[in-house]
């Protein structure tokens, strides 16, 4: 049915991966018996599995192998949509589903496709969402016969217009902002060195009163470029290139340096505005960098190159706690860059093709 030939290219296109072995034919269309995919979030796997309940007689006996296929998973969500033309009261029996405890290793949830009346039906107290399936299952409905498909060539067809989101296959300006660094450390390090607050003052670090006392405004810029000490540089150097070389590939060099900067800036600001101390460094930027994955995969349900929304915030997290228990990290010009990424990067991607 043109239903899960439909079904399954949204979920190739949402990066879900068919299981090896777990399709009856490589061939999807209306004979199509199951099918399944799965797709790790964080540290929970989904497994996701299509099943033509007009075909398989026995839901119940099926579906419990497929559980028991999923059982070996440390964390594991699993969810079996039932797809049938007139759901019998047997099946929407089975599909009612109760779920009391979501901290389970082996999470089971049951939705009914009624192609017929082009409804999702869910029994019970189970979510009725989940990675944004709900709507892919509705988008689905409709548009009568369709030819059926190889599962390999729908596959390697959704990596080729993966393939086209891609703006940029190198990272220059990532790699340009790394040297930058350096040589301006080197420099500093000549001047009488990078961890001397006369220098990191003369390099332009941040400065409260220098910034508002004295309208010395150009330090919101420079104190992005500017760190102390060869560690500091190359921790944040290392941060620049995983998380720089990402962002640019997938929003352009040109938006990567904007939102670059722009994060920056917002860090120089609030950290300007807020700490009394002396404070440089490219965190903050790299902050931003870091928000401006999490929009990007929060708004196109794609991952950027093995890095999706609940890794980032994981990260995002971790930097910020480890900054609280460590002392003179300038966790306001932190946030500051965060937020600044989140402004920008959403502002960059409105009317994007892509988006």
């Amino acid at each position: 049915m043109a239903f899960i030939k439909n079904l399954t290219e949204k979920l190739l296109a949402n990066e879900f991966k068919p299981i090896a072995n777990f399709y009856d034919s490589r061939s999807i269309g209306d004979d199509t018996q199951y099918l399944g995919f799965s797709k790790q979030t964080g540290s929970i796997i989904y497994g996701i599995v299509i099943i033509n309940a007009d075909k398989i007689y026995d839901c119940k006996g099926f579906y419990d192998h497929v559980l028991e296929f999923f059982s070996s998973f440390e964390r594991v969500m699993v969810l079996g949509i039932f797809v049938s033309k007139s759901p019998s009261e047997e099946l929407f029996s089975f599909c009612s589903n109760d779920i009391d405890d979501y901290q389970s290793r082996l999470i089971s949830i049951k939705w009914i496709a009624d192609t017929q009346k082009e409804a999702l039906i869910v029994k019970g107290k189970q979510p009725d969402e989940l990675l944004n399936i709900h709507s892919l299952i509705k988008e689905s409905f409709g548009g009568g016969y369709s030819p059926a498909s190889d599962i390999g060539t729908m596959s390697r067809r959704q990596n080729e217009i993966k393939e086209s989101y891609i703006k940029s296959k190198k990272y220059p300006v990532t790699l340009i902002l790394i040297l930058l660094n350096f040589i301006v450390l080197i420099a500093m390090e000549m001047s009488g060195g990078s961890m001397n607050t006369d220098v990191l003052l003369k390099f332009g670090a941040l400065e409260h009163d220098l910034i508002f006392g004295e309208h010395q405004i150009y330090r919101i810029f420079t104190h992005m470029f500017l760190h102390i000490g060869i560690m500091h540089c190359t921790a944040n150097c290392f941060s620049l290139y995983i998380l720089g070389s990402r962002v640019e590939r997938y929003y352009g060099s040109i938006k990567m340096l904007v939102i670059y900067i722009f994060s920056g800036l917002f860090c120089g600001f609030l950290s300007g505005l807020l700490s009394h101390g002396v404070s440089a460094g490219a965190s903050g930027a790299i902050f931003g960098l870091m928000a401006s994955i999490f929009v990007y995969t929060r708004v196109t349900n794609r991952s950027m190159d093995g890095f999706d929304n609940y890794i980032i915030l994981l990260f995002a997290l971790i930097g910020a706690g480890s900054g609280m228990l460590m002392a003179n990290v300038d966790n306001i010009g932190h946030i500051g860059g965060f937020i600044g990424g989140l402004i920008i990067s959403r502002l960059l991607l409105t009317g994007d093709k892509n988006e």
